[in-house]
């Protein structure tokens, strides 16, 4: 019995002293880069099984941790965005960031909501946001530096056309050091050299980053009808308050040229935009590797929701997941996500079991020895994935999604949506059987559960 308390008591001081081993390997305050894409499909990676090559954002896979369930809070821009900074449901915003933003609307991220940018830059990091922010503006003079960033270019809006940085016939939507610039080039490559920049200018003053790297690509862009450059795929074309605008996917001519076997134009289009993003996310590992940041750098690569697989010609793919963007089934809210810290944890590993964007806040305040405050506003949902990476610990916690009149409740196994389909997901990952019932005690646990989260989150439900 003695034998058996003093190894119970091993164990358990190995468990939890393990993040401060791996933090003291360090030798220093470890780099965070989180690539955050956009639109990028489940199967549209080849290190997912996907027909697009990308050996290079594979290289991430390679050398760390490939998550086969890892979800989004929303199938959309503006809350998965909210959630990923925040660690917390998008219903919990002040201002109601729960939809994608559009040109017109007037929600936005409050001063008071603590950004992880906030608190890296409480911790001595030089912090900086390159891409899309897509959380809206309190007013004209409001800029991503009021949430915690030291640095911004990129857009302030969802999507802009890739080559003329417009929001068709809007305007124009590109900042370059947050000033209102004309910046020639395609944006996948503009802003990645714009964090090249950024991650030199820390290095030269020995000071950690935070790097939010928030790519544009391969969402969709939006292109004005009266100057339409070559090598645009149109997906639609209307008005919007009154301007014309074409939803367009674009890639430089030669991403076409390296795509000219598919017949599909738009999937053609689309594998040449994700090849290109591809690329420069090499640039950026490369530059890593030879400045010799790399081991101390934490790489997080996600897809802020799924693809489009059915509307606009289906130029996504994801992976034979039911639903697409803008649904809370898994072709909505199952992402690609990739995690690297080379040299701290082990390459090629594999994590089964759900988790999602609102733990990668703790999970990156715990890694970097970093406080979390409970307190802040708004209210930390995620949890700490550590023992998840470390040990590959399971999770218990059931996970929440409210979107446009949809509702969805995953806890273990089990996923009820919209109250009426329960899936095993185990058994079923496509959700093409519903056992609603077959198990109605099932049902009845997660609407339960689904009705305690809601009136938490002061949702009405239908």
């Amino acid at each position: 019995m003695k034998y058996f308390i003093q190894c119970f008591c091993c164990l358990l001081v190995a468990m939890y002293s393990a993040v401060p081993l791996l933090k003291a390997q360090a030798k220093a305050e470890p780099n965070i880069l989180i690539i955050y894409v956009d639109d990028l499909g489940y199967g549209d990676l080849s290190c997912y099984g996907g027909d697009i090559p990308t050996p290079q954002i594979d290289r991430i896979a390679e050398q760390g941790i490939r998550f086969t369930e890892f979800y989004v809070s929303a199938p959309a821009c503006t809350p998965s965005r909210f959630s990923v900074l925040t660690g917390a449901y998008p219903q919990r915003s002040r201002h109601g960031l729960t939809n994608a933003l559009m040109p017109v609307d007037t929600n936005y991220l409050d001063d008071a909501e603590m950004t992880l940018a906030k608190y890296a830059k409480a911790y001595n990091y030089r912090t900086g946001i390159f891409g899309k922010w897509h959380l809206g503006f309190k007013n004209k003079s409001d800029s991503p530096e009021q949430h915690g960033f030291d640095k911004f270019s990129g857009l302030k809006g969802g999507c802009i056309d890739f080559f003329t940085h417009v929001y068709g016939q809007m305007g124009h939507d590109w900042f370059v050091n947050s000033v209102q610039t004309r910046e020639r080039g395609y944006s996948t490559e503009l802003i990645t050299n714009h964090t090249l920049s950024f991650i030199d200018d820390c290095r030269k003053v020995n000071q950690p980053f935070f790097t939010f790297l928030s790519y544009n690509a391969p969402h969709y862009g939006k292109t004005d009808p009266d100057s339409v450059v070559a090598h645009t795929v149109s997906l639609s074309e209307g008005e919007y308050h009154g301007y014309g605008i074409i939803n367009s996917l674009q890639a430089p001519p030669k991403y076409i040229e390296k795509f000219a076997e598919i017949e599909d134009p738009y999937r053609q289009a689309y594998a040449a935009m994700v090849s290109c993003l591809d690329d420069n996310i090499g640039r950026l590992l490369d530059h890593l590797e030879q400045s010799g940041m790399m081991e101390h750098t934490i790489i997080w690569f996600i897809s802020d929701n799924g693809g489009y697989s059915i509307r606009y010609f289906g130029h996504a793919d994801n992976g034979g997941l039911r639903g697409e963007k803008g649904t809370i089934y898994e072709g909505g809210i199952k992402v690609p996500s990739l995690l690297q810290w080379k040299g701290y944890l082990d390459a090629g590993q594999v994590r089964e079991g759900p988790v999602c964007n609102i733990d990668v806040l703790p999970t990156l305040l715990n890694l970097t020895g970093m406080r979390l405050n409970r307190n802040n506003t708004p209210k930390i949902d995620g949890v700490d994935l550590t023992n998840f990476l470390l040990e590959n610990e399971q999770i218990s916690r059931p996970l929440f999604w409210y979107y446009n009149q949809q509702m969805a409740i995953r806890d273990g196994k089990w996923k009820l949506v919209n109250g009426e389909e329960l899936f095993n997901m185990d058994q079923d990952p496509f959700e093409s059987k519903n056992l609603a019932s077959d198990h109605p005690k099932v049902k009845q646990r997660l609407s339960i559960k689904y009705e305690q989260m809601a009136e938490e989150l002061d949702i009405m439900l239908r």
